[in-house]
C-alpha cells in the first residue's frame, strides 16, 4: 500500500520502522520542523525525521500540514492512506479526504479511555493495571474516531512512563501494520464506533503535575512519581533534619508500602522510607537537579540521608 506518514515524536518511530519493514510504500514522511534543543540551541530534527532519513525516505517538514499546498501534494502523490502517529498537528477534513482510505491513527491507550496528549502518563498516575494501543479512523474530534484494532498490555508495578511509552510504541507499530494490511485487503477490516459516554481524558502535562504532596497515600505518590518521569518529573526538596541544607531532587521510581502511618508525612523513617498518609514510599531511583539519575542507595551515601531527614513539597 502507498502511504503518506505523519509523525514527529519518539512514539511514532517504531510505527514508521514497522511499516517500512513490512514492505509498505511510504511516499513521504510529514513531520514537525526542526526545533532548537540542547544548551547550544542548535536546530534538531524530530526523532521521526532522523529515522526517516536513515531509512532513505523523503522527509517533508511542515509547520501546518493543512496549508501551503500540502493537501494538494498528498492528493497528487497517489497515497492510499495517511498513517498518523504522535504527529502534533490537527489533521483537517480536507487532508483526510486526500486519500481513498482517509487518515488512520495509532494511539497509545485503549480508546475511548485516555483521549488526549499524555495517555501513558495518566495511565500510571491514575493507577491503572493495564493499558494498550488502538488504531482508529481520524475524525474532527480528538481521538474519537471509529476503532479498527486494539491490543492491551499490563502495566508493570514499578514501570515508569518512559518505559511504558517505549513498550507501547513497539506494540502500536505492529498493530498499525496489521491495520494497514487489513485495509489493503478490501472488506477484511471494519471499524466500529467508540462508546463516547465512557471516554476519559489525558490532558497535556504541566510542570505542576510533578508537584508532590506527601500527605497523600503511598500508592498515589508512587504512581505520580513513576507517571511523571522523565517530564515534568516528581520534584521535591530534600532537607536534612537540622534544616541547614536542602537540595532539589526529581524522584524517578518508587515502590509503595501500605500500613502504618502516624509519622510526619515526608520524613524518613528508620528504614529510610518516606512516610506518607497511610504507609511509606521506598525510593528506588532519583535525580539531583543538574545531575545524572542515581539509585537511592547512592543518594543516601552521597548526601548522608538519615532517619529524620525529610522530603518537602516544592513551594512554587
Amino acid at each position: 500500500m502507498k502511504i503518506a506518514f505523519c509523525g514527529s515524536g519518539e512514539v511514532a518511530v517504531p510505527s514508521l520502522a514497522a511499516l517500512h519493514q513490512a514492505g509498505q510504500e511510504i511516499l513521504a514522511v510529514y513531520t514537525q520542523p526542526p526545533r532548537k534543543a540542547g544548551r547550544g540551541g542548535k536546530l534538531r530534527p524530530t526523532p521521526v525525521a532522523q529515522r526517516a532519513t536513515a531509512l532513505g525516505l523523503r522527509v517533508v517538514a511542515v509547520e501546518n500540514i493543512n496549508r501551503e499546498g500540502h493537501p494538494e501534494a498528498i492528493a497528487a502523490s497517489g497515497a492510499a492512506m495517511l498513517a498518523v502517529v504522535d504527529f502534533g498537528q490537527i489533521i483537517s477534513r480536507q487532508v483526510r479526504q486526500t486519500t481513498p482510505l482517509g487518515a488512520v491513527c495509532m494511539h497509545v491507550s485503549l480508546l475511548p479511555e485516555l483521549r488526549g496528549a499524555a495517555p501513558v502518563n495518566w495511565a500510571i498516575i491514575r493507577g491503572l493495571a493495564r493499558t494498550g494501543v488502538t488504531t482508529f479512523r481520524v475524525v474532527r474530534e480528538i481521538d474519537a474516531g471509529p476503532i479498527f484494532l486494539q491490543e492491551a498490555l499490563e502495566i508493570g508495578p514499578e514501570e515508569t512512563a518512559e518505559e511504558l511509552r517505549g513498550r507501547l510504541a513497539v506494540l502500536g507499530g505492529a498493530l498499525l501494520v496489521r491495520t494497514t494490511e487489513g485495509l489493503a485487503a478490501a472488506g477484511t477490516l471494519e471499524a466500529y464506533e467508540q462508546d463516547h459516554a465512557a471516554a476519559t481524558m489525558a490532558p497535556k502535562l504541566e510542570k505542576a503535575d510533578g508537584r508532590l504532596d506527601f500527605a497523600q497515600s503511598a500508592a498515589t505518590l508512587a504512581n505520580r512519581i513513576r507517571g511523571t518521569w522523565p517530564w515534568p518529573g516528581a520534584h521535591a526538596d530534600f532537607i536534612h533534619a537540622g534544616g541547614s541544607k536542602s537540595v532539589r531532587v526529581i524522584l524517578a521510581r518508587a515502590r509503595a508500602h501500605a500500613g502504618g502511618g502516624g509519622a510526619t508525612p515526608g520524613t524518613l523513617g528508620p528504614d529510610l522510607r518516606i512516610n506518607t498518609a497511610d504507609g511509606a514510599i521506598e525510593l528506588l531511583e532519583l535525580q539531583v537537579a543538574g545531575k545524572r539519575l542515581m539509585t537511592w542507595r547512592d543518594f543516601v551515601n552521597g548526601y548522608r540521608a538519615a532517619a529524620g531527614d525529610r522530603f518537602a513539597t516544592v513551594q512554587e
